[in-house]
């Protein structure tokens, strides 16, 4: 049946999505989306949607709706049909006034602004800031108990949000007073043009003049990530014109999601005190409870993508040039992907909700919520006994699904344990950098030199105090500016607490770090550090006195340095095999060779005439043996290989992997899924993940890109090129886990629990 352009009555207001104005093929569900009715009781609609079809038509917006789990993942999924770069709001107007921030643009602009814009909420750069904000949840949750009555919304769910992210996004404080009001404007936009959106938009105009002229560099708080934005633009890394775009970004959608979700999970614990308890009982449980309450709240109800081509979805026909909305709030509550949807379940194991979005686009703030709340479960869990809770009122935004308000009374319990941090140092420690946050110790570089032909020392002193001690193949954060954080081994003398040291090979295919710790860092510079974290541990003795065997590669020798004089200095018997290309090459060389247990030292360098033979210190007594090794993946599984053939066992080899760069090698390989007894071949080009979906297995998936965590799976055996960005640098060099939307191998052959 035609439809004329006369009846399509929404079109010259919210811009026809049909090129042929053809009546759409699609069920109609006839509903103001953005409707007050609609907003204070969403599931009915969504559940009615649902059952329709995979797609609906809204006539009343002019826009399809994908409502379903599986349809919309595969949708958010194809970013050549279903197009970012011309908007997401629900109509044109919110689409053209919008236009240009990252949610509204494709690769690889897209890319550009979110790696930019991305780089101080992963997971690495967060850490730093982890004791800071679950020491703000300890002073929360016994303010809270102090009171006892209290609005959810307002004192709880509010509270870290405006504590925390209006700090690191650092604008003056006549620009953080209004962060909330202007996040909340920029989600009503996002919807259309009714009221809320006009009103939305005026408010929008007033934030862009403030940022032109309220946010100027001086007035922004120093190291902050808005100050981060503004220097990189200085500095010629990013274009002018993006910087304003970036801030507006880190603004708009920074609070109002995370308490929505917040707000979520209060409810749900009320409603659900068996929950609670299965929580207290088990920590561990908390982040399948952050998870699901995200899953349940699913704060951006929809955005909304345009057909670059006409495409068909489910047997639904839809024209190129419409506009599509994605509800994730119908897709997350879908009976045909989740077990009793409706259902607020601490165990559930589905990980792959919508709530945080999909595909490139997901929620680039996602980490930072999830350790918020989990900041606060664990503080409440061993303060707060039960939750109880009126109904809460509903919070009317076009985009955003939140409460207003939710009276709230706790029963308080007994304190099981003083569950402060403990990372608190003793007080000639310098444990606290001079911002506050508890975690950083400030420190000053006191020697930054080449001691090899690509590896550059660097000495840190500690600003105030005495650094933690450290045991050897620990490892610490190094903030080298803001936003770029990286990991190094600790390899200098452990008894002396004056100062750190590390040793940083350059990378040819640096994605920042090693480069700039040769380039950007200098001599007297202040910078902050971690204290001291260990995922190589030396194992203490266990009364043999078989020898220690410590292989290093190139600059793996930075732990076992460490390790060395460890073993040295409890008088333990070991010996050193360092190989590297060529002496000229190799870190420490000098030093190993003037160490009082130098007899104890064998070099290896491939451009010696003479090779030793293969590692025949791995010989005899092989049941006492231990072996520690660090180095490339190719080291790694030759060691590995040896100490089989010789007798060893596996719990007998320790391995620290240095990882080649990212995308350093893209070869084929094979892939062995042990539990689904598949074995697959990766070609290039191609993600474990797509491989593994064609052959049927079902994977736990969201970004696509390594950047949420969602299909991160055990690793059995096998070297993983590991090109995640939620593992930090220890993780990754443990080879315990591995991403399959974006790893590769480093070894012919992966072997997964799965």
């Amino acid at each position: 049946m035609q439809q004329s352009h006369e009846s399509c009555k929404h079109r010259e207001a919210r811009g026809c999505p049909h090129r042929e104005c053809t009546m759409p093929d699609a069920p109609h569900y006839d509903v103001d989306f953005y409707s007050d009715a609609f907003i204070a009781d969403p599931l009915p609609h969504y559940a009615a949607m649902r059952a329709l079809g995979p797609v609906v038509y809204l006539p009343q917006h002019d826009n399809f709706a994908i409502v379903r789990f599986r349809e919309l993942r595969e949708a958010m999924r194809d970013i050549a049909i279903f197009r970012s770069g011309d908007g997401v709001a629900g109509d044109a107007a919110g689409c053209t006034f919008l236009r240009g921030n990252t949610l509204a643009s494709d690769p690889p602009v897209h890319d550009r602004m979110r790696t930019v814009m991305g780089a101080p909420l992963l997971p690495g750069a967060l850490e730093a800031h982890r004791a800071w904000i679950e020491e703000e949840a300890l002073a929360l949750a016994d303010r809270l108990c102090d009171r006892q009555v209290f609005d959810a919304m307002v004192d709880v769910a509010r509270h870290l949000p405006l504590t925390i992210v209006t700090q690191l996004v650092g604008l003056p404080e006549d620009g953080r007073d209004h962060m909330l009001e202007w996040a909340a404007a920029s989600f009503d936009i996002l919807g259309i043009q009714n009221e809320r959106g006009r009103q939305g938009i005026e408010t929008i105009k007033e934030m862009r003049h403030w940022i032109k002229t309220g946010a100027t560099t001086d007035r922004l708080k120093p190291d902050s990530w808005t100050a981060r934005i503004a220097g990189l633009a200085r500095d010629g890394s990013i274009p002018a014109d993006m910087a304003p775009l970036l801030i507006r970004d880190y603004i708009n959608p920074s609070l109002d999601t995370t308490i929505s979700a917040t707000g979520e999970l209060l409810w749900q614990l009320a409603r659900n005190p068996d929950q609670w308890d299965k929580l207290r009982a088990d920590p561990g449980l908390i982040p399948r409870a952050v998870d699901e309450a995200v899953r349940l709240a699913t704060p951006i109800r929809s955005f909304t993508r345009t057909t670059t081509a006409s495409v068909v979805v489910a047997d639904t026909p839809i024209p190129a040039g419409a506009r599509v909305m994605m509800l994730f709030a119908s897709a997350n509550r879908d009976a045909l992907h989740f077990a009793d949807p409706d259902r607020f379940d601490v165990e559930r194991r589905e990980r792959d909700h919508v709530g945080f979005g999909h595909g490139i686009h997901m929620c680039v703030g996602m980490h930072l919520a999830r350790l918020e709340m989990t900041a606060l479960l664990k503080a409440f869990r061993t303060r707060i006994a039960r939750f109880e809770a009126e109904a809460p009122s509903p919070a009317y935004n076009n985009t955003i699904r939140s409460y207003a308000a939710m009276p709230m009374r706790i029963i308080v319990a007994d304190r099981v344990a003083d569950d402060r941090p403990a990372t608190e140092a003793p007080r000639d420690v310098a444990a606290e950098a001079s911002t506050g946050q508890a975690g950083w110790i400030d420190a000053t570089i006191v020697d930054h030199r080449l001691i090899a032909e690509t590896v550059m020392l660097v000495e840190f002193e500690a600003a105030t105090g005495l650094f933690p001690p450290f045991e050897a193949g620990a490892h610490i954060d190094v903030e080298i500016r803001p936003g770029l954080v990286r990991q190094y081994s600790l390899c200098g003398p452990r008894d002396d607490r004056r100062r750190y040291r590390i040793a940083v090979h350059r990378e040819a295919r640096s994605r920042g770090g090693s480069i700039a710790v040769h380039d950007w860092l200098a001599l007297g510079q202040a910078l902050r550090i971690s204290a001291p974290r260990n995922s190589f541990p030396l194992a203490p003795p266990d009364g043999n006195d078989a020898p220690v065997i410590l292989i290093a590669g190139g600059i793996g020798i930075t732990p076992i340095l460490a390790m060395a004089d460890q073993l040295h200095a409890d008088a333990r018997p070991f010996t050193l095999i360092y190989r590297a290309r060529s002496k000229a090459s190799a870190a420490f060389a000098d030093e190993l060779a003037a160490a009082p247990y130098a007899s104890n030292v064998r070099f290896a360098f491939d451009d010696a005439q003479e090779q030793p033979s293969d590692l025949p210190e791995l010989g005899g007594c092989p049941n006492r043996k231990s072996v520690y090794c660090c180095g490339p993946a190719g080291l790694i599984d030759h060691v590995r290989a040896r100490c089989r053939a010789l007798g060893l066992t596996d719990a007998q080899l320790h391995v620290e992997l240095f990882r080649a760069p990212q995308g350093s090698d893209d070869r084929p390989f094979t892939l062995h899924a042990a539990r689904s007894g598949l074995t697959l071949t990766i070609p290039a080009g191609r993600s474990m993940l797509e491989v593994l979906e064609e052959a049927g297995v079902e994977v736990p998936s969201s970004c696509l890109s390594g950047i949420c965590g969602t299909c991160l799976v055990d690793l059995s055996a096998g070297a993983a090129d590991h090109r995640d960005q939620v593992q930090t640098e220890a993780e990754k060099s443990a080879n315990g886990r591995v991403a399959l939307c974006c790893s590769r191998a480093l070894s012919p052959e992966l072997v997964i629990d799965l």
